[in-house]
């Protein structure tokens, strides 16, 4: 099913970073086009693609990722301010819908998996956001708080609903159009020889007497290797954290119009974090002083 949605494009991409990141691996199928002996032929293939997504502090960087209960998680600090950086690796445009605390990031609605307002990001490309998008041009920025101070709370206030219940949680689903993913790799086809070769020399003489360029490619495909294109592979806590509308920022944005039938659609493919606060323990070694207790 093809849906049709208006997104929003994000102006401000950053270069990538090695630091430790989200990443989760999602097998990505296509139709791969193969110049097989000068003919022209498709084949359905899968590829695995690291699918990551970044928590950046605005003094210290990319925050660090750990396992907690089996899952992915960062520790929150009251006050920090954050940012989460997409990135797209597919050689197509991406939609991308990021929740922070089960609300959108573009409209702070509660959302299904797919049918939240969504981000585009350019082939290859990122994209970051600093916060709540409030305007076209503004955002509010992002920090961790206490759950009753959190933007999940005030909204779940004003519309009657518990939303803070899903506070401590970043998700970022990706999206993308089959078809566009399909001409990409028609337009970058691999090439294979199963027959015997000519050296270059020959393929040069037979193409400028006029054999055809497929046929002459059939004799010598190694000729062609200079002009190829690649495919490119490119602790439990004592208060639990939120998520905060804090100050404005400059976030320019323009809406288009993207169609998209291929992605996440389930829960267990989408990009997830947790995030909580630390549980600040300080083990004293000499509680008391006196003598050692007698059992009875």
């Amino acid at each position: 099913m093809r849906l049709h949605k208006k997104l929003l494009v994000g102006m401000l991409a950053l270069a990538a970073s090695n630091s430790m990141a989200a990443v989760k691996n999602n097998d990505v199928k296509y139709q791969q086009a193969i110049v097989q002996d000068g003919r022209w032929i498709h084949e359905t293939q899968r590829q695995s693609y690291g699918f990551r997504v970044e928590i950046l502090d605005d003094s210290e960087g990319v925050k660090p990722e750990t396992y907690k209960n089996g899952r992915p998680f960062i520790t929150a600090t009251k006050g920090e301010r954050y940012s989460v950086r997409l990135y797209n690796p597919l050689p197509v445009q991406v939609a991308v819908n990021l929740t922070v605390d089960g609300l959108n990031s573009i409209n702070g609605k509660p959302c299904g998996i797919s049918d939240g307002h969504k981000w585009i990001i350019d082939a290859y490309g990122s994209v970051t956001i600093p916060g709540w998008q409030v305007s076209d041009g503004e955002a509010r920025r992002f920090f961790f708080t206490d759950k009753p101070k959190s933007y999940a709370k005030w909204r779940g206030d004003v519309t009657g609903k518990d939303l803070s219940a899903n506070c401590g949680v970043i998700g970022a689903a990706y999206f993308w159009s089959q078809r566009e993913l399909d001409q990409y790799y028609d337009n970058h086809p691999l090439y294979r020889n199963t027959q015997s070769y000519l050296p270059y020399s020959d393929y040069r003489s037979k193409v400028a007497g006029g054999m055809s360029m497929s046929d002459a490619l059939a004799a010598a495909p190694e000729a062609m290797n200079s002009n190829m294109a690649k495919k490119v592979r490119r602790a439990e806590p004592q208060e639990q954290a939120g998520t905060g509308m804090g100050e404005a920022e400059s976030h320019p944005t323009t809406t288009v119009n993207f169609d998209y039938d291929t992605g996440m659609y389930s829960l267990s493919q989408a990009m997830v974090i947790y995030y909580d606060f630390a549980r600040v323990q300080v083990p004293n070694p000499f509680p008391a002083i006196g003598y050692a207790p007698e059992m009875p």
